[in-house]
Protein backbone atom coordinates (compact mmCIF):
# COMPACT_ATOMS: atom_id res chain seq x y z
CA UNK A 1 0.00 0.00 0.00
CA UNK A 2 3.23 2.34 0.76
CA UNK A 3 4.41 1.99 -2.44
CA UNK A 4 1.12 2.21 -4.39
CA UNK A 5 0.85 5.91 -2.34
CA UNK A 6 4.38 7.09 -3.45
CA UNK A 7 3.33 5.94 -6.92
CA UNK A 8 0.47 7.60 -6.93
CA UNK A 9 1.92 10.83 -5.32
CA UNK A 10 4.73 10.67 -7.74
CA UNK A 11 2.13 11.27 -10.77
CA UNK A 12 0.04 13.44 -9.57
CA UNK A 13 3.71 15.43 -8.65
CA UNK A 14 4.18 14.91 -12.50
CA UNK A 15 0.95 16.16 -13.55
CA UNK A 16 0.80 19.39 -11.43
CA UNK A 17 4.63 19.94 -12.57
CA UNK A 18 3.43 19.48 -16.79
CA UNK A 19 0.45 22.10 -15.44
CA UNK A 20 2.83 24.77 -14.32
CA UNK A 21 4.85 24.04 -17.19
CA UNK A 22 7.82 22.58 -15.46
CA UNK A 23 9.78 19.58 -17.30
CA UNK A 24 12.97 18.90 -15.25
CA UNK A 25 11.20 15.13 -14.85
CA UNK A 26 11.59 12.45 -12.17
CA UNK A 27 14.16 12.39 -9.29
CA UNK A 28 16.28 9.42 -8.89
CA UNK A 29 14.16 8.37 -5.67
CA UNK A 30 10.83 8.38 -8.34
CA UNK A 31 12.75 6.87 -10.90
CA UNK A 32 14.05 3.86 -8.21
CA UNK A 33 10.24 3.59 -6.97
CA UNK A 34 8.37 3.47 -10.50
CA UNK A 35 11.19 0.41 -11.38
CA UNK A 36 10.51 -1.50 -8.51
CA UNK A 37 6.73 -1.32 -8.94
CA UNK A 38 7.10 -2.32 -12.44
CA UNK A 39 9.44 -5.14 -11.48
CA UNK A 40 6.83 -6.34 -9.02
CA UNK A 41 4.18 -6.57 -11.49
CA UNK A 42 5.91 -7.88 -14.02
CA UNK A 43 7.24 -10.89 -11.91
CA UNK A 44 3.78 -11.28 -10.68
CA UNK A 45 2.50 -11.28 -14.17
CA UNK A 46 4.72 -13.77 -15.50
CA UNK A 47 4.29 -16.02 -12.66
CA UNK A 48 0.70 -16.20 -13.19
CA UNK A 49 1.20 -16.52 -17.13
CA UNK A 50 3.80 -19.85 -16.14
CA UNK A 51 1.28 -21.05 -13.58
CA UNK A 52 -1.41 -21.48 -16.04
CA UNK A 53 0.70 -22.83 -18.73
CA UNK A 54 2.05 -25.59 -16.72
CA UNK A 55 -1.47 -26.34 -14.98
CA UNK A 56 -2.83 -26.67 -19.12
CA UNK A 57 0.32 -28.95 -19.90
CA UNK A 58 -0.11 -31.49 -17.32
CA UNK A 59 -3.89 -31.51 -18.22
CA UNK A 60 -2.93 -32.48 -21.68
CA UNK A 61 -0.35 -34.74 -20.47
CA UNK A 62 -2.86 -36.53 -18.14
CA UNK A 63 -5.38 -36.60 -20.92
CA UNK A 64 -2.68 -38.53 -23.09
CA UNK A 65 -1.51 -40.86 -20.62
CA UNK A 66 -5.58 -41.86 -20.29
CA UNK A 67 -6.00 -42.43 -23.83
CA UNK A 68 -3.23 -44.39 -23.92
CA UNK A 69 -4.14 -46.55 -21.23
CA UNK A 70 -8.11 -47.00 -22.28
CA UNK A 71 -6.63 -47.79 -26.04
CA UNK A 72 -4.40 -50.44 -24.63
CA UNK A 73 -7.02 -51.78 -22.03
CA UNK A 74 -9.82 -52.36 -24.91
CA UNK A 75 -7.54 -53.60 -27.43
CA UNK A 76 -6.47 -56.02 -25.30
CA UNK A 77 -9.34 -57.07 -23.33
CA UNK A 78 -10.90 -57.72 -26.80
CA UNK A 79 -8.15 -60.24 -27.51
CA UNK A 80 -7.29 -61.97 -24.60
CA UNK A 81 -11.00 -62.27 -23.52
CA UNK A 82 -11.49 -65.13 -25.90
CA UNK A 83 -7.81 -66.93 -25.91
CA UNK A 84 -7.72 -70.84 -26.20
CA UNK A 85 -3.77 -70.25 -24.70
CA UNK A 86 -1.62 -68.09 -23.25
CA UNK A 87 2.55 -68.92 -23.09
CA UNK A 88 4.71 -68.49 -19.78
CA UNK A 89 6.10 -64.63 -20.51
CA UNK A 90 9.68 -64.70 -20.45
CA UNK A 91 10.80 -61.46 -18.15
CA UNK A 92 12.74 -60.20 -20.09
CA UNK A 93 14.30 -62.46 -23.32
CA UNK A 94 17.73 -63.32 -22.35
CA UNK A 95 20.10 -60.94 -23.56
CA UNK A 96 17.67 -59.07 -25.66
CA UNK A 97 15.84 -56.66 -22.57
CA UNK A 98 12.66 -56.94 -23.46
CA UNK A 99 9.32 -58.74 -22.11
CA UNK A 100 7.38 -60.86 -24.44
CA UNK A 101 4.36 -62.69 -24.10
CA UNK A 102 2.51 -64.98 -26.66
CA UNK A 103 -1.30 -65.92 -26.78
CA UNK A 104 -3.65 -68.03 -29.34
CA UNK A 105 -7.37 -66.69 -30.89
CA UNK A 106 -9.88 -67.67 -32.78
CA UNK A 107 -8.62 -65.39 -35.25
CA UNK A 108 -4.69 -66.49 -34.71
CA UNK A 109 -1.31 -66.14 -32.98
CA UNK A 110 -0.37 -62.77 -31.11
CA UNK A 111 2.86 -61.93 -29.42
CA UNK A 112 2.98 -58.49 -27.05
CA UNK A 113 5.94 -56.74 -26.62
CA UNK A 114 7.68 -54.49 -24.59
CA UNK A 115 10.48 -53.19 -26.09
CA UNK A 116 13.45 -51.66 -23.69
CA UNK A 117 12.79 -47.91 -25.10
CA UNK A 118 8.89 -48.65 -23.24
CA UNK A 119 7.00 -49.22 -26.52
CA UNK A 120 4.02 -51.42 -26.04
CA UNK A 121 3.01 -52.98 -29.36
CA UNK A 122 1.21 -56.60 -30.55
CA UNK A 123 2.11 -58.70 -33.49
CA UNK A 124 -0.13 -61.27 -35.01
CA UNK A 125 0.34 -64.55 -37.44
CA UNK A 126 -1.37 -67.39 -38.66
CA UNK A 127 -0.44 -70.58 -37.04
CA UNK A 128 1.60 -72.30 -39.36
CA UNK A 129 2.65 -69.41 -41.24
CA UNK A 130 5.66 -67.67 -42.33
CA UNK A 131 4.43 -64.58 -43.27
CA UNK A 132 4.02 -62.32 -40.31
CA UNK A 133 2.29 -58.76 -40.24
CA UNK A 134 4.01 -55.39 -39.25
CA UNK A 135 3.41 -55.44 -34.93
CA UNK A 136 1.11 -52.74 -34.07
CA UNK A 137 1.81 -50.12 -31.74
CA UNK A 138 -0.46 -50.05 -28.54
CA UNK A 139 1.42 -47.68 -26.21
CA UNK A 140 4.83 -45.57 -25.69
CA UNK A 141 6.45 -44.07 -22.56
CA UNK A 142 5.75 -47.01 -20.50
CA UNK A 143 7.89 -47.65 -17.47
CA UNK A 144 8.78 -50.90 -16.31
CA UNK A 145 8.44 -50.83 -12.25
CA UNK A 146 11.56 -51.54 -10.13
CA UNK A 147 10.97 -54.52 -8.52
CA UNK A 148 8.31 -56.34 -10.62
CA UNK A 149 6.87 -57.83 -13.40
CA UNK A 150 5.07 -56.32 -15.98
CA UNK A 151 3.86 -59.48 -17.89
CA UNK A 152 2.24 -62.41 -15.57
CA UNK A 153 -0.20 -65.42 -15.83
CA UNK A 154 -1.73 -67.11 -13.50
CA UNK A 155 -2.93 -70.76 -13.98
CA UNK A 156 -6.38 -71.77 -13.36
CA UNK A 157 -7.31 -73.18 -10.55
CA UNK A 158 -3.61 -72.58 -9.04
CA UNK A 159 -2.65 -69.79 -6.35
CA UNK A 160 -0.93 -67.30 -8.06
CA UNK A 161 2.33 -66.11 -6.65
CA UNK A 162 2.89 -63.07 -4.20
CA UNK A 163 2.72 -59.84 -5.75
CA UNK A 164 0.44 -60.62 -8.87
CA UNK A 165 -2.36 -58.39 -7.19
CA UNK A 166 -4.44 -61.06 -5.79
CA UNK A 167 -5.38 -61.95 -2.17
CA UNK A 168 -4.52 -64.49 -0.81
CA UNK A 169 -6.17 -68.13 -1.56
CA UNK A 170 -7.81 -66.57 -4.37
CA UNK A 171 -7.52 -68.97 -7.22
CA UNK A 172 -8.92 -68.30 -10.71
CA UNK A 173 -11.29 -70.12 -12.85
CA UNK A 174 -9.18 -69.65 -16.34
CA UNK A 175 -6.21 -68.80 -17.36
CA UNK A 176 -5.23 -65.15 -16.67
CA UNK A 177 -2.70 -62.25 -17.63
CA UNK A 178 -1.78 -59.33 -15.72
CA UNK A 179 -0.04 -55.88 -17.04
CA UNK A 180 1.46 -54.01 -14.67
CA UNK A 181 3.67 -50.85 -15.31
CA UNK A 182 3.72 -46.99 -15.16
CA UNK A 183 2.82 -45.25 -18.11
CA UNK A 184 4.52 -41.47 -18.62
CA UNK A 185 3.91 -38.26 -20.10
CA UNK A 186 5.79 -35.49 -19.28
CA UNK A 187 5.80 -34.82 -15.83
CA UNK A 188 2.64 -36.71 -15.59
CA UNK A 189 3.04 -40.46 -14.35
CA UNK A 190 0.19 -42.82 -14.32
CA UNK A 191 0.15 -46.53 -13.34
CA UNK A 192 -1.38 -49.77 -15.50
CA UNK A 193 -3.02 -52.54 -13.47
CA UNK A 194 -5.11 -54.82 -15.68
CA UNK A 195 -6.02 -58.35 -15.25
CA UNK A 196 -7.54 -60.25 -18.23
CA UNK A 197 -8.87 -63.34 -18.33
CA UNK A 198 -8.84 -65.71 -21.40
CA UNK A 199 -12.29 -67.66 -21.14
CA UNK A 200 -11.34 -70.26 -23.56
CA UNK A 201 -8.95 -71.70 -21.33
CA UNK A 202 -9.25 -74.06 -18.19
CA UNK A 203 -6.72 -75.80 -15.82
CA UNK A 204 -4.88 -78.09 -18.25
CA UNK A 205 -4.30 -75.40 -20.78
CA UNK A 206 -0.86 -74.49 -19.70
CA UNK A 207 0.26 -78.35 -20.03
CA UNK A 208 -0.62 -78.47 -23.80
CA UNK A 209 1.33 -77.59 -26.88
CA UNK A 210 0.35 -74.69 -29.23
CA UNK A 211 1.13 -73.72 -32.59
CA UNK A 212 1.64 -70.09 -31.78
CA UNK A 213 4.13 -71.06 -29.42
CA UNK A 214 8.07 -70.35 -30.45
CA UNK A 215 7.44 -67.15 -32.37
CA UNK A 216 10.99 -66.21 -33.45
CA UNK A 217 11.98 -62.95 -31.90
CA UNK A 218 14.34 -60.85 -33.18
Amino acid sequence: MAATRRATGMWQRLRTRLADGDDSGFTLAEMVIAMTILSFVTLITVTAVTEIYSGTKRIDNTAQVRDQLDNSFRRLDREIRYASWISDPDIPVSGSGAYYIEFATQAGCRQLKLSTAGDLSLKTWTPGSTARDAPMALASNIKVITGTKPFTRNIANAVPSAGTGMGAGYQPVFQQFRMYFNVQAGTVTLPFDATFTAQNTDAETHKRTNDCGGEPRP
